[in-house]
């Protein structure tokens, strides 16, 4: 018996086959093209991600060279906020918006001087701020005021979860983590919110049903056997917003241990058994989410640029270290952190601000910019590598203190994605945070989270604590080094200066631009 945990994200997806221990029996992965087709828009081409699913879950089941029968369940982790208009057919109406595409800046302008910000977070748990208009809700609101014929066409609105689950065996239905990402759902009622939708005037209709992760749907359908190469009848589970299922894949299933997960975005979750919805997270921008388990919720801040800096340094100053590792065979970041780790602690008191795309939590300001402070003729490529390493995780500890002061404790940390790759960053993160790292024994974690909750669906697991107790493994523990976490300190409390001291510099430069 195996499960497929599919992983859709904004720039790509994989597929992921998994034995019910945990183990990779194989994966694919495809690319697909993020449009920009204003400076402020940011959208996909739902069938050229539908193929790209499709040539993935093809080629996953090929590489494993089993018999597409032996694979039991498929379930799915998703992109949150972007969503698909599809007609009576099923056919999409256009593209779908990313978190990202600022188009609605207006329509949430609008929110936040018709309805209490406070009231909003209290019911759906999502901050409601013009400097971050990403929700589904007010870009549902944009398309009835700019694109009138499609909305009067629409039959649902359906997130990433809910369209793949459509295609795949016929039925729009999504869970409550992606239902939350949306700014209409009633996270303690678990339902969408009728006080929001009244105002919104939008019909429940339009909506997706939602279940509970973990919950199965439905079967493969003959169509979409042929065209993924899965057998029909293959059950189809509710999965979960990807960082719900990276977190679950890194076995986080009570209060207590954080998901740091670095990718693209570095982002931090935590779980609670009630959710804390106070006027300092709301400002901070922490989302509150109904997580993949009936009886938990969890708290998500995140870094817009975290492992995308490393690559922008990549990308435009290591041409040197790209050869090399070329050459080599061995992995460019590799060569860079291991540059780093040359590099005195405190990068010779050099300092990077990352915000390169605005600021996240718990800053959230997306006019902030990035910065390097502190630069001398003395500093060489290896100090700005390592000033880049630990300016994002000054970052993740200003995450962690804001979590915290609202009372929410974290007692570790589970790091996964591609920095977790690094005994060097991990042993940093440990160091400035002082809060143990574990790095879990899996590369694909929200790929896992899904087919942990693949197999709860279908049975293979009697529950989520159960699968997780089947898969979750320790690769490494990172305990803080007292003598180098009280070094840091210092530089930790003069980091935290620099954005405010630049504030104002920051919309000086957003008006210059304007």
């Amino acid at each position: 018996m195996y499960l497929l945990g599919l992983d859709v994200g904004t720039t790509g997806c994989k597929s992921v086959i998994f034995s019910v221990d945990g183990s990779i029996v194989s994966s694919a992965y495809e690319e697909y093209v993020l449009y920009h087709k204003r400076p402020e828009w940011s959208e996909l081409n739902p069938e050229e991600v539908w193929q790209a699913v499709v040539s993935a879950i093809k080629r996953s089941i090929r590489n494993a060279e089993i018999n597409s029968r032996a694979i039991e369940a498929i379930s799915v982790s998703v992109l949150g906020e972007a969503f698909i208009p599809i007609d009576d057919y099923g056919k999409f109406l256009r593209w779908s918006m990313t978190t990202f595409d600022a188009r609605a800046e207006k329509q949430v302008k609008w929110w936040e001087t018709h309805f209490n910000p406070q009231k909003m977070y209290e019911i759906t748990g999502q901050p409601l701020t013009s400097s971050m208009p990403i929700y589904t809700l007010q870009k549902i609101q944009w398309i009835r005021e700019n694109e009138p014929q499609i909305y009067k066409k629409t039959w649902k609105f359906l997130c990433w979860e809910d369209y793949v689950n459509f295609r795949l065996c016929g039925k729009p239905v999504t869970d409550r983590s992606i239902a939350t990402r949306t700014m209409m759902y009633d996270i303690k009622s678990k339902r969408w919110s009728k006080e929001i939708l009244e105002i919104a005037n939008i019909d429940e209709d339009l909506l997706p049903e939602v279940e509970l992760s973990g919950t199965p749907i439905g079967e493969v359908t003959e169509t979409a056997s042929q065209e993924t190469g899965l057998s029909e009848g293959t059950l189809v589970v509710t999965g979960g917003h990807d960082q719900a299922c990276g977190a679950l894949g890194a076995g986080v299933i009570d209060e207590g241990p954080a998901m740091d997960a670095t990718g693209t975005v570095e982002c931090i979750a935590v779980a609670q058994r009630r959710p804390v919805l106070t006027q300092s997270l709301r400002a901070g921008g922490f989302a509150v989410h109904c997580y993949v388990t009936d009886d938990l919720y969890y708290t998500f801040g995140f870094n817009p640029c975290g492992g995308v800096i490393l690559r922008w340094f990549r990308d435009n100053f290591a041409e040197k270290e790209r050869e090399l590792a070329q050459n080599a065979g061995t992995s460019v970041y590799d060569i860079l952190i291991e540059m780093a780790s040359e590099s005195p602690l405190g990068s010779l008191s050099l300092f990077l601000l990352p915000y390169f795309e605005g600021s996240g939590t718990p800053i959230f300001n997306r006019k902030a910019r990035g910065a390097i402070i502190g630069l001398t003729l003395a500093h060489k490529k290896k100090d700005i590598i390592r000033g880049i390493l630990e300016g994002l995780t000054y970052e993740l500890r200003n995450n962690i203190e804001a979590i915290e002061k609202n009372g929410i404790a974290i007692s570790e940390l589970r790091a996964i994605g591609g920095g977790a790759k690094s005994s060097f960053w991990l042993q940093l993160k440990a160091d400035v945070t002082g809060k143990m790292v574990v790095a879990p024994n899996v590369t694909e974690a929200a790929a896992l989270g899904a087919a942990i909750l693949a197999g709860v669906g279908s049975g293979a697991f009697r529950n989520v604590e159960d699968g997780v107790k089947n898969v979750y493994k320790v690769r490494a523990l990172y305990r803080p080094n007292k003598e180098i976490a009280c070094q840091y300190e210092k530089y930790y409390q003069l980091y935290k200066k620099i954005y405010w001291a630049l504030r104002e510099i920051f919309e000086e430069l957003n008006e210059i631009n304007v």
